[in-house]
């Protein structure tokens, strides 16, 4: 399995996983209530790490091991800064009556980011290996 692959997967699992952690939360009546939702966001927090640490990864895919070790954790610092700037944009975007909504917005946001970058990264790789 290649690294822009695992990126796309991982962004994937934390999309689901958050996603599921939403539908927890909803049916259990509010945050803190479910059992399921501690889980779900250590699934999706490490799904999220592996997919930017992949895609880092993968950006340095011709290069010695060592550009690849540097892009893993150049990959893992934007990702936390980009999260932090989703979760962000979400607090300011949704109203304080949405409420549990508003706490999990930025997750869903910051996933759904990664998902779009690890994806676009991994069409653009697949686009320009079959053009040569």
């Amino acid at each position: 399995m290649t690294a822009s692959r695992l990126a796309v997967l991982a962004a994937i699992t934390s999309l689901v996983a958050w996603g599921l952690k939403a539908v927890a939360i909803w049916v259990a009546g509010g945050l803190d209530e479910s059992p399921l939702e501690s889980p779900l966001f250590v699934l999706g927090l490490a799904a999220i790490v592996v997919a930017v640490v992949s895609l880092g990864v993968a950006v340095a895919r011709e290069r010695p091991l060592a550009f690849k070790v540097i892009g893993g954790v150049v990959g893992l610092l934007i990702g936390v800064a980009l999260s932090s700037l989703a979760s962000f944009v979400a607090a300011a975007v949704i109203p304080d009556s949405a409420g549990w909504v508003q706490e999990e917005a930025g997750l869903w946001l910051s996933a759904l980011l990664a998902l779009g970058v690890t994806a676009a990264w991994y069409t653009k790789r697949g686009t320009a290996r079959t053009a040569v």
